[in-house]
């Protein structure tokens, strides 16, 4: 890989930590995603910048140029992201089934208790009229 290969792909990396940086401080990028990012780009950065580490890279893969074997490990760290922000999603779907769930048992325990308590008949409920209306 050319020096200026290697220099440009150093200060894309510099511009993202610092991109990172200022998403954890206001609070735009939750800290855990923002170690994940972090370490990737300092790998690659230290990868980079070390040309007989990137040669062993590139031999270990079996490419022929160092390219390919950034590509390759770029492919990987995607999919693997991908499977993370996943997992993330649904763990939070999961939450918000649980959260929507107690709401509407809270709500009907509400509902319910005052309306056997006054005589007033579940279809009043239902519609929204009680008998103070």
């Amino acid at each position: 890989m050319s020096l200026q290969g290697r220099v440009l792909i150093v200060l894309v990396g510099l511009t993202i930590l610092g991109v990172v940086v200022n998403l954890v401080r206001t609070k735009r990028l939750h800290v855990g995603y923002a170690v994940t990012w972090t370490t990737a780009v300092v790998a690659v950065i230290a990868l980079v910048a070390t040309p007989p580490l990137l040669d062993t890279v590139t031999w270990t893969m079996g490419a022929i140029f160092p390219a390919s074997a950034l590509s390759l490990l770029g492919f990987v760290f995607i999919f693997i992201a991908l499977i993370s922000i996943s997992v993330q999603l649904s763990l939070l779907s999961n939450r918000l089934v649980e959260i929507a769930q107690h709401i509407a048992l809270s709500k009907a325990t509400v509902y319910a208790e005052p309306a056997h308590a006054s005589g007033e008949n579940e279809a009043e409920i239902a519609c929204g009229r009680t008998a103070r209306q």
